[in-house]
């Protein structure tokens, strides 16, 4: 069993690790490890030869992910937990957001769907790798450039009233996607 360390977080991180909650048995430390791209407890991979720590294995790292929001800011691990942030995000704020997003789509894709196989129309077998769980009863598609998360983001700020660029932001590295 992992050895557990006790820490105090201020009022806006414990805000920021409750968006990310799932239900109500996950704990904290189950939130950051989901949220966080951390180095697994097992089996830490060695850092690389320059000292450089590596991500966990699995995980796409390419640079430090914020979502910003009406002028708050929220950090994310990477592209997907970004993306992932937003759509959280956007929901709480707009209740009928996930029905109306989930009638837009891409060349063959929905953006969200009531169901996994949902999300890919004539390829339903991409569901096992590629849908994740967004809330309960509504999946998304994790199989995502920086462009097509870019474009699904402003479609997702359109449908909410708000204006992608002023309003919503994806940013990398500080950086607007």
């Amino acid at each position: 069993m992992a050895r557990l360390k006790q820490v105090g977080i201020d009022v806006d991180v414990n805000r920021m690790v409750e968006q990310h909650r799932r239900s109500f048995s996950e704990s904290m430390n189950d939130i950051l490890r989901r949220i966080l791209p951390l180095i697994p407890v097992s089996a830490p991979p060695a850092p690389l030869k320059d000292g450089t720590p590596t991500a966990a294995p699995g995980t796409r790292t390419r640079g430090q992910w914020t979502i910003e929001i009406e002028g708050r800011r929220i950090a994310a691990g990477n592209l997907k937990a970004a993306y992932r942030t937003l759509l959280l995000a956007l929901s709480e704020r707009s209740p009928d957001f996930l029905p109306r997003f989930a009638e837009e789509k891409g060349r063959s894709r929905r953006f969200v769907a009531r169901t996994p196989g949902g999300l890919y129309g004539a390829s339903p077998h991409l569901a096992k790798d590629h849908a994740e769980l967004l809330v309960d009863g509504w999946y998304f598609d994790t199989n995502l450039s920086t462009a097509q998360v870019s474009t699904r983001a402003r479609v997702a700020a359109r449908l909410c009233g708000l204006r992608y660029g002023a309003d919503v932001r994806i940013l990398e590295n500080l950086r607007e996607i």
